[in-house]
């Protein structure tokens, strides 16, 4: 299960952004439109050296050269762990801006997608027959993908109404330089397929439509879920979550699907949702009175949710977390569900099979093991949101289910705007 540990002040809501930054032609011109767009905002690029060609590390350089010369603050940030697969990448990618950011005191990470890369994802996606959720994909604003290492970045798309060849032109205008990732050319990458093979503007317009309506679905579903968590969920001081069964039961289909998801993703701090198919059987066991365990996650019959008591460690080998130890002055987040400020030295470990009387009995037997104990110099507490840190479901279903919050100096649609105006497009272009 994730872990993470990182130094950092509170993010404060101020004129700054990060921005993800490669040095090809669509975060140049993000970088551009940036600076342009809010002269007086500090922008930070962050640089991602995946190290999965020999001359990355030179790349990267090179493109914190081009960074400072736009007029932003470079950081490269190196994959330590480089495994091959876009999908890891991404991934990679997502958890190194995120600790930046963090780092960095910023909450909102700007990317350079643009109109091409939208379309190539919706009709990904559509290939994969998943559903009209899956095509409610890369809106103009959406939270961070990562858990935790994520959690309260907001990530913007300025650019995503413009088309990529616009960008470059744009670029070509004004005399900037850009960098050709060899990647964006090798046919073994699903995305460049799609890319090398555009689609007639009849199926681009219809793809965009569902994109916008499932967006809009999703965006509803998601108010109406966090509402029915609000009403039919009450979580523990230890860490569980106690459901009302038949407020849930009488809910539309989608909208407690969508709830119940968000929920056991919280409980069992997980990086990812469950599965639908998953979901609906916890649904079953729910309606049917029954126990159930996966994702993480077990329901008791008595309808309380908690961390899968065989995280502390299984007979079939599946390991329990490594124990996370905070020096005085760390923050750290422990299991994907606890975030500690660590006032003093202290060790976060899954309690197990310990019974130190320290209030586990109020959770269910089944579920003692997944409780949380924090070890320091008075003596070990068990973890609670009055100390010595707090839980973060609320935070976690929070995230799934609403859209994130911005900070007050930045709208969605203005910076759509001045992105136009900083690259000189007027909303009457047809490429907009």
């Amino acid at each position: 299960m994730t872990q993470h540990r990182q130094h950092g002040p509170d993010i404060p809501d101020r004129p700054v952004f990060a921005a993800g930054f490669s040095g090809g032609g669509d975060s140049t011109a993000l970088l551009i439109a940036l600076r342009a767009g809010w002269p007086d905002a500090a922008v930070h690029a962050l640089i991602v050296d995946h190290r999965l060609r020999p001359g990355s590390p030179a790349e990267a350089e090179l493109a914190a050269r081009r960074a400072q010369a736009l007029g932003a603050t470079p950081h490269v940030l190196v994959w330590d762990a480089p495994r091959p697969g876009q999908g890891a990448a991404r991934t990679a990618r997502h958890r190194l801006m995120a600790l930046a950011c963090r780092r960095l005191g910023v909450s909102l990470l700007c990317l350079g997608h643009t109109l091409d890369d939208r379309v190539e994802t919706l009709r990904m996606r559509a290939a994969r027959q998943g559903g009209g959720r899956t095509l409610a994909a890369m809106g103009p604003v959406s939270a961070s993908p990562v858990w935790p290492e994520g959690r309260g970045l907001a990530i913007a798309r300025p650019l995503l109404g413009l088309r990529r060849d616009a960008l470059r032109a744009a670029l070509r205008r004004s005399g900037a330089d850009w960098i050709d990732d060899p990647s964006n050319a090798d046919r073994r990458h699903e995305r460049v397929r799609v890319r090398q093979d555009p689609p007639d503007p009849g199926m681009e317009a219809a793809l965009l439509r569902a994109g916008d309506s499932a967006l809009a679905a999703a965006r509803e579903a998601g108010e109406a879920a966090y509402s029915l968590v609000q009403q039919a969920c009450a979580f523990t001081s230890w860490g569980g979550v106690r459901i009302d069964r038949d407020a849930v039961l009488a809910a539309d289909v989608n909208v407690r699907e969508r709830a119940l998801s968000a929920v056991l993703t919280a409980a069992a701090g997980a990086a990812a949702e469950p599965g639908p198919g998953l979901v609906r059987r916890f649904l079953g066991a729910l309606a049917d009175r029954g126990a159930m365990t996966g994702a993480g996650a077990h329901l008791t019959a008595s309808k309380m949710l908690g961390r899968d008591p065989g995280a502390a460690g299984r007979a079939d080998g599946a390991p329990a977390p490594a124990p996370l130890t905070l020096a005085a002055g760390e923050t750290g987040v422990f299991d994907g569900r606890y975030e500690v400020a660590a006032p003093a030295a202290l060790r976060l470990t899954l309690l197990g099979a310990r019974r130190p009387g320290l209030g586990e009995a109020d959770a269910p037997g089944v579920l003692r093991p997944g409780l949380i104990l924090a070890e320091t110099a008075d003596g070990p507490v068990l973890a609670g949101d009055d100390a010595p840190g707090r839980w973060l479901l609320r935070d976690r279903v929070l995230s799934l289910t609403l859209p994130p919050a911005l900070p007050t100096w930045f709208d969605a649609r203005d910076a759509q705007a001045r992105s136009c105006a900083a690259l000189e497009f007027t909303p009457a272009q047809p490429h907009i």
